[in-house]
This record gives structure tokens, sequence and C-alpha cells, in this order.
């Protein structure tokens, strides 16, 4: 009876008549009608539940069940949803990172081959433990990125001129991370003084390692925003020679169901694997370097 309230009533109306039988339990005249029988039956559940003889009508007895009755009012009026409250969470991107699901693209692993189970732990850590991070939220604006988060993690190795920022750029979906893009940055390549954050990081990035893509009538290597997706790979010729443009980008739908897309990048693959191969470490000349835990929920 008690459970079936709410699918009956509503859960205001429900919430109502839990807290007339506790009511009705000496401190006011009991109801007639349907009602009444309603209660009553609300009444003897709840003896039943908390294994209360019928005849026991003693004051403690009595404040027993109304205490029961109130509590079961009160989850009706406040409920505690935590699942609920997560999600709210993971939408505004408030949700600490560490329980997020983490799923990182093919097109990454494939851009590091062998080496790719060491990239895999730099991303994770990086999400787990970064040092900076950015969050667009739900869509609200025209023009602007959303459900999207940006990690950025500072990575010491045994070689001062080999150290390295870590850079992931995620797509929220609930309680999983998408990570689109990863990127390790180095101060000797990279000019960072006074990057506004990890967007400007991830600006400073594509000044190196971009290549010129159209976009809706505009040249670049760095889009915050499109009203038109861009193609997944372009190929041109630097130097009479072919080169491959990796192309990353976040779709999206604005309110007419039409698809855009956010932070856009064009990279030229073939510098940026120059820069890890010159650069390259071992698993173990990076420092202070901890496997990040897998997610909670």
């Amino acid at each position: 009876m008690i459970d079936a309230l709410e699918t009956k009533f509503g859960r205001i109306a429900a919430a109502g008549l839990l807290a007339r039988a506790a009511l009705s339990l000496g401190y006011v005249e009991k109801s007639e009608g349907d009602y009444g029988i309603i209660i009553a039956q609300l009444i003897d559940e709840t003896r039943n539940r908390l294994g209360i003889n019928r005849e026991d009508n003693a004051p403690d007895t009595l404040s027993r069940i109304a205490d029961f009755l109130d509590s079961e009012s009160d989850k009706l009026l406040s409920p505690t949803n935590t699942d609920l409250a997560l999600g709210r969470l993971a939408e505004r991107g408030d949700l600490p990172s560490d329980l997020y699901e983490i799923n990182i693209i093919e097109a990454i692993s494939d851009t590091h081959g062998k080496n790719w189970q060491l990239e895999k732990e730099l991303i994770e850590t990086t999400i787990r433990d970064f040092t900076q991070e950015q969050h667009y939220g739900p869509p609200r604006k025209p023009h602007e990125p959303a459900m999207i988060s940006l990690f950025v993690r500072s990575f010491r190795t045994k070689w001062l001129g080999k150290n390295f920022m870590m850079l992931v750029a995620a797509r929220r979906d609930g309680f999983k991370l998408h990570v689109h893009q990863a990127w390790r940055i180095y101060p000797s390549k990279v000019n960072m003084a006074g990057a506004s954050g990890p967007v400007g990081l991830l600006q400073r990035f594509s000044n190196v390692y971009g290549a010129e893509i159209e976009m809706d009538g505009r040249m670049g290597h760095f889009f915050l925003f499109s009203a038109t997706p861009a193609p997944d790979n372009y190929k041109i010729k630097l130097h009479n020679k072919p080169r491959h443009i990796h192309v990353s980008q976040f779709f999206q739908f604005d309110s007419r169901g039409r698809r855009n897309s956010a932070l856009i990048v064009a990279i030229d693959l073939v510098k940026y694997k120059n820069t890890l191969k010159e650069f390259f470490v071992r698993r173990e000349d990076i420092l202070e370097f901890a496997k990040a835990p897998e997610a909670t929920l």
C-alpha cells in the first residue's frame, strides 16, 4: 500500500495522506469515508512492517508508527536520488573527474602505435589528476561549444628538456568521457606564456602543428565553433610532399537538429609524430607518475 501510493495518487497527494495518517494517531479526529479507509490501511501496514500488534496503542508505540509515516512522507517530498544528482553534476561539468568512465577514440591509439599503452596511462592520469580544467556546460548560446571538458597536467622526466604538458579534450555523455583529442605540449616547441587556460593552450599547440583549412569561408587551423562540420581528413602538399592532416572536432546539434562542430583543430600528424620521436622517453623515465584509478561508478 505505502509503495503504491505515489503511483496511485501522485507524489504530493501521497505525502499528504501519509502525514494525515501520522496525525490520526491520537492527535486529530480520524478521517471518514474513502480517505479514512486508506489511512486505516496505511496504519495497519505500518504496524505489520514494524512488527507491532494491533492492540498495542502505548504512547511510545504510536510515536514509532507516526515517525515511520512521517519519514515516508518526507521521502516523497524531498527525494534523495543520488543518480539524478550526479547526472546534474555531470551535465554541468561539476562531477569529480575520477567518477567518469573514460573512452578514448581509436584515432588517438592509431597515432601512437606501439607506444599506445603509455599514452593511454598519461591521458587517464591527466583526467584523474589534472592541474587545470575547463568545462563547457549544456548548450545555452549559439556558436559556443557544449558538453566538452578539457584537462591539463604537467609531467616531469629525467631530462628537463623533455618535460611536457598533456592536454586532453573530451565530450561528456552522462558518466562517460569520450576523449577526442590528446596532445603532448613541449615548452621548447610551443610558447605557452600567457595562454588563457586549456583552450588557449590548444590554440598555441595548433599554431605550431596546425595546417590551414577552410571552415565557413575562413582559413585557419583552430576554430572554437563552426556551423558546418569539417571533413575528417585533408590531404595537402607541403614542399611538394604529401602530408596527412588530421582534423579533430566535436559534433553537436543546434535547436533545429542541424549538425555543427566545436573545438576544431587541423593538425599535421607527420610534424607531431616527429616531435614525439625527438622527445621519446620510456615509461620508467617519467617521474612522479602513477597509473590512474578506474572510475568508481
